[in-house]
């Protein structure tokens, strides 16, 4: 392989791109890609607390993270719990409601002019993920997301009151469409169409993909290990690849 071979960019994707210039020093990007727009002295705040109490085990590291992490976010209730690990990506845009818990190694991602805005009672299972890009994701008070869930969204994310959406779940992802240019998907557009809303009380199964543009009614019950792509009516429950109505969920 040629010397101009090996320092040609490979076609990317806009975020790679914004992540990798060399046009803005590497202070900026990793301050944009940690707190966003905030200063230099709420980046050094950040870094003190997480590097003090981000991994402090047992009662005594759950207790100072739930005093002192509220003072990261744009609004907090009270008496929120924050498992060690958690990594808060621009805290100034995260508002999270009375007695929340977000558990071990929970990812909170509000990139750019985005929000993600946690209810009262709301419970994040380990590992998951919560990545706003461009968008806002909102979960309603009593929502339960349970253990490795990624919901991201660039639009819209909304989960209505006391859903249950159990393990390895995957909320709005969008299609990737091929860039006339070079002829790749990774540097192409997105196609987005307008995000994903999910009523009151619903239940999602295991493994379950949910994809842009889709709302699930009120009541409604999607299977474990569906592929959902088309709107559910309230009620009613479906399920497989891709998700069908196969009867209705008790009253």
């Amino acid at each position: 392989m040629s010397k101009s071979e090996l320092n040609q960019t490979p076609p990317i994707s806009a975020q790679q791109e914004t992540f990798t210039t060399d046009k803005r020093s590497s202070l900026d990007v990793y301050r944009e890609l940690t707190v966003g727009n905030s200063s230099l002295g709420f980046l050094t705040y950040y870094e003190l607390l997480t590097l003090l109490f981000g991994g402090l085990p047992g009662l005594i590291g759950m207790g100072l993270r739930s005093l002192l992490y509220p003072t990261l976010l744009k609004q907090s209730g009270r008496r929120p719990a924050f498992g060690r690990g958690v990594l808060l990506r621009n805290p100034a845009a995260l508002s999270v409601g009375n007695k929340a818990l977000i558990d071990d190694f929970v990812t909170l991602d509000a990139r750019k002019e985005s929000s993600i805005t946690l209810g009262d009672f709301v419970s994040i299972g380990r590992f998951s993920i919560l990545a706003a890009k461009g968008g806002d994701i909102s979960l309603a008070p009593g929502v339960n997301i349970g253990t490795s869930c990624r919901l991201a969204t660039q639009t819209k994310l909304e989960v209505g009151e006391s859903t249950l959406i159990a393990a390895y779940c995957y909320l709005g992802p969008g299609n990737h469409e091929k860039n006339p240019n070079d002829g790749t998907y990774i540097s192409g557009e997105m196609d987005l169409r307008g995000g994903v809303t999910i009523g009151k009380n619903v239940w999602i199964g295991a493994r379950s993909t949910i994809v842009d543009g889709v709302t699930i009614g009120d009541g409604a019950v999607v299977g474990a290990h569906s592929f959902v792509k088309s709107d559910v009516p309230a009620g009613a429950t479906v399920a497989g690849t891709p998700a069908k109505i196969i009867g209705e969920s008790a009253p």
